[in-house]
Formats: C-alpha cells, sequence, structure tokens
C-alpha cells in the first residue's frame, strides 16, 4: 500500500517580499501570492488527491482554499501546522531584530535549532509538534493521497524528521512560496522523498 504527502507552502505575502518575520499574523497573500496560488491549482489540478490539511493562518488558508475548489474538497485545519511562534520577533524586520538580539539573530541565521523565542517558541517545541502532526496525517490517510499546507519552518523541519536527521540541517534546505515536496510511503520501505522544493509551475510568472 503506498501513501503519498505533498507539502506545500503558501503563496507570497508582503512580509515575504520585505523581510518580515509575520510568525502567527494574520497576513494574507499579495497579489503575486494569489498568482502563485492559482498557478498551484491549476498544476495540481489532474492531480488525485483525497485530502488537505491547511494550517489555521490566513495566508495559508488562501492557498489551501485554491487547491480544493478544484477538487471539490473541504479543508481540515490543524493547528499544529501553524508557523512558529516568534514572540517578541513578530512584525520586525530583520535589521531591526538584528540590531535587538544580536547573537540570537546571528545564530538563527546559521542553526536555530536550540533557539528559544522570548516570549514565542522553542524550535524543539515546533520540531516536535510539526513531526506529531506529520504523523497524525499519516496515520488517518493510509493509502490515500494527502495534501499539507503550511509555512516554510514547518515543512524544513518535517523534512528532518522523515529523513531521520537533527534539525540543525535546517539551513541547508530551501523551500520556496507555493513549493511542492513530494512524501512517498509504502509497507516496510524507508520514507522517500519524491521531490523537494518543486516551482516549475510558476516559471512562467514574470
Amino acid at each position: 500500500m503506498e501513501t503519498t504527502v505533498l507539502l506545500i507552502r503558501h503563496g507570497q505575502t508582503n512580509g515575504n517580499v520585505n523581510e518580515y518575520y509575520s510568525g502567527w499574523s494574520q497576513e494574507d497573500l499579495n497579489q503575486t501570492g494569489y498568482e502563485q496560488a492559482r498557478l498551484l491549482s491549476k498544476r495540481l489540478v489532474s492531480t488525485q488527491i483525497d485530502t488537505i490539511y491547511s494550517s489555521p493562518l490566513k495566508r495559508t488558508l488562501s492557498t489551501a482554499k485554491a487547491v480544493a475548489k478544484e477538487h471539490n474538497l473541504e479543508l481540515i485545519i490543524m493547528d499544529d501546522l501553524i508557523e512558529i511562534n516568534l514572540g517578541d520577533w513578530q512584525g520586525l524586520q530583520a535589521e531591526e531584530v538584528g540590531q535587538k538580539w544580536p547573537d540570537m539573530w546571528k545564530q538563527s541565521r546559521i542553526d536555530p535549532s536550540g533557539l528559544d523565542w522570548p516570549n514565542g517558541e522553542s524550535f524543539t517545541q515546533v520540531a516536535k509538534r510539526s513531526a506529531t502532526a506529520f504523523e497524525q496525517v499519516l496515520q488517518q490517510n493510509i493509502g490515500k493521497h494527502v495534501v499539507i499546507v503550511t509555512h516554510d519552518i514547518i515543512i524544513r523541519v518535517m523534512v528532518a524528521h522523515i529523513l531521520c536527521v537533527p534539525t540543525s540541517i535546517y539551513r541547508k534546505i530551501e523551500i520556496g512560496n507555493t513549493s511542492i515536496t513530494e512524501i512517498r510511503i509504502r509497507d516496510n520501505q524507508p520514507r522517500q522523498i519524491i521531490r523537494m522544493n518543486d516551482t516549475s509551475h510558476l516559471d512562467d510568472m514574470t
């Protein structure tokens, strides 16, 4: 029996463009992000999808709805797929964070796996809940084709979980807006990453 999971990052937001730390903000997609979501849904229109899970934040919901509409599916909202709670960093630009927390910011650019965000979550907490969410989705969808629409950080730590490697690999992974990372799970075989950070549906965007 084979289970397929597509991990999809939400479309572009103004926070992504302007290097704001969005965290749990309810920022929606910008115009480019909506176009990315449209192209994503067009690409997946003939792909079998049985279930779609989404983070509860607006930018993921808007992306997931574009895909769900083409497949006549209802979204399943999963709180553990939410972005990291950045606490005091939320809403700040990278430059501001670098000035207020220089050592922590520098470490975050190298290896954030041991960090605790001020008045937010620890990286360990995020990794644990992300892995738990992934395993829960698998248990509920054996033999099915599933989409999970979530965030950059969540996908990166899920990839580390799937590969059974430390989350210190985090900065060696790139996950673009509306990218597709495909996971295949077969009985009695190691989990396989079939493709990662696939954004070929955006190739024609100007």
